[in-house]
């Protein structure tokens, strides 16, 4: 008889663990609350325009966690690759561009003298002296090859650094340390004072090492839609709008699952991609140990981005990369102050914006262009007037640097902590889950495998690294592994 296995959610780890288990040979049903697959990794019609959920962006793109498993499965997952992939606006010091792998000398030329001409020119000799005198000659040739390398060994021994301390080891350039702020929020969802310096360098290492950052083609969806066409090829069960409403537990084991259709789903094991906290929660307090269960509740969560997504009736946004993202011209350690303050508000708003038909084309009419503008926040829900302020001073920020995009406006729609609220019901507008924080990461990740038997967790908040989605899928990775 073939292993019952149940998993909760369709969001890249759910969908990637529940098609690797059926692949090899498992009996999998899927419950999705929602009526549309893929939870915060999802894209929508919305007036002509193929439009993402989130503010996305994929690190490693075909060569990370996603290319892997769509390639054990078989499936296509196209990527839309551009070089230069991103552009740091570092206001007097200049442009810098993200450029991919095998790039030619010209473009890393020019790399090169956007970093040198600026009119404030980072200071490269302090920087030099300030991290002979912290590794020595030796050790610091020996620290830059270990953060190239990322190996296990060296994360580990920044696990439990902040980001902002492993940096201040180097240097204590106001311009160095504010643009490492707003990359440990982007690829993190953390300030670089909250963020593991371990999961800092996984991710920039992986970014350069790779060079493959991207999107899949028709936007964030591509990404689950592609593991569900192997999981149903495979014979696999997808019930979209039944929502997990109990996880059974009999004798510190699982037997199943009820879902909100009143049907009762038996399994031998059950996957949550639900979270741990609301995972907890659906198998009930009293099926764990108590002192697991203060663990999980002391867990803490990301940060959140909001965004407006605005459509364009042509194309205004002509750049060398398809996204930007412009440096605050505050202190270092205030930028993110205010995501931490009840009614606080940016001075300088941090934007990333992405322009998702640079990427791809097709996600909206020829001629026409789709922007997403995202701005940082608290993954508090009960702040809709401070979220709609946030917005409003992101805007006008936005439109500052390009004043056509408000005359050739067809539509904006804006997401909040409320709408990401209402895709995972998990009370949070986190983005992605559990904090890359100390503590959290590394070998103090939370493991897969809970306490009850044949209960498992998979996606961001346990057992993986990286970046947001491909965090996910690597769990998925990890606990398909250990079940089968």
């Amino acid at each position: 008889m073939r292993k019952k296995v149940v998993v909760i959610g369709t969001g890249p780890g759910g969908s990637a663990c529940a098609a690797l288990l059926q692949s090899r040979g498992m009996d999998v049903t899927i419950l999705e609350q929602n009526r549309f697959i893929g939870g915060r990794c999802s894209t929508f019609e919305e007036n002509g325009f193929m439009v993402d959920t989130g503010v996305h962006m994929f690190a490693s793109g075909p060569s990370g966690p996603h290319g892997q498993v769509a390639r054990e499965l078989g499936v296509a997952q196209p990527w839309m690759i551009r070089n230069p992939s991103e552009s740091m606006w570092m206001n007097e010091n200049g442009v810098f561009y993200l450029y991919q792998k095998n790039t030619s000398f010209s473009a890393l030329g020019e790399l090169v003298k956007a970093g040198i001409t600026g009119r404030q020119r980072i200071n490269i000799l302090n920087t030099l002296r300030r991290s002979v005198n912290s590794f020595g000659v030796v050790g610091l040739l020996k620290e830059m090859a270990g953060v190239r390398r990322a190996n296990p060994a060296f994360l580990e021994k920044y696990d439990e650094v902040t980001t902002r301390e492993f940096l201040y080891q180097f240097t204590e350039d106001s311009g160095v340390h504010r643009a490492m702020n707003c990359l440990s929020m982007l690829l993190l969802v953390v300030p670089y004072d909250k963020s593991s310096a371990g999961e800092f360098i996984y991710a920039v290492s992986g970014i350069f090492g790779n060079g493959t950052l991207g999107v899949p083609r028709g936007g964030a969806i591509g990404v689950p839609r592609s593991f569900l066409r192997a999981f149903r090829r495979d014979g696999g069960q997808l019930l979209l709008g039944v929502a997990a409403r109990d996880i059974l537990v009999e004798g510190g084991r699982v037997t199943g699952v009820v879902g909100s259709d009143g049907e009762t789903y038996t399994a031998d094991a059950v996957v949550s991609n639900a979270g741990l906290h609301r995972t907890v929660e659906l198998a009930g307090e009293d099926s764990f140990p108590a002192e697991y269960v203060e663990y999980i509740k002391g867990l803490k969560l990301s940060y959140s981005w909001l965004a407006t997504k605005l459509a364009l009736e042509r194309r205004v946004v002509d750049l060398k990369a398809p996204s930007f993202f412009p440096i605050p011209q505050v202190e270092a350690d205030e930028i993110f102050a205010y995501c931490d303050e009840p009614d606080g508000l940016p001075e300088d708003p941090f934007l990333f914006v992405p322009v998702p038909t640079e990427w791809d084309p097709t996600l909206a009419a020829a001629g026409r262009q789709l922007i997403i503008m995202g701005v940082p926040t608290s993954n508090d829900v009960d702040q809709e007037d401070r979220s709609q302020k946030i917005l409003d001073i992101g805007e006008k920020k936005l439109f500052s640097f390009f004043p056509a995009i408000e005359r050739n406006l067809m539509w904006k729609s804006r997401i909040t902590n409320k709408d990401t609220n209402r895709i995972t019901r998990k009370g949070k507008g986190d983005c992605i889950g559990l904090a890359q924080i100390p503590g959290q990461v590394g070998s103090r990740k939370p493991h897969p495998k809970l306490p009850v038997e044949g209960l498992w967790a998979v996606g961001c908040d346990a057992g993986a690294r990286g970046v947001g989605t491909e965090q996910a899928t690597a769990s998925a990775m990890l606990v398909s592994s250990l079940i089968t």
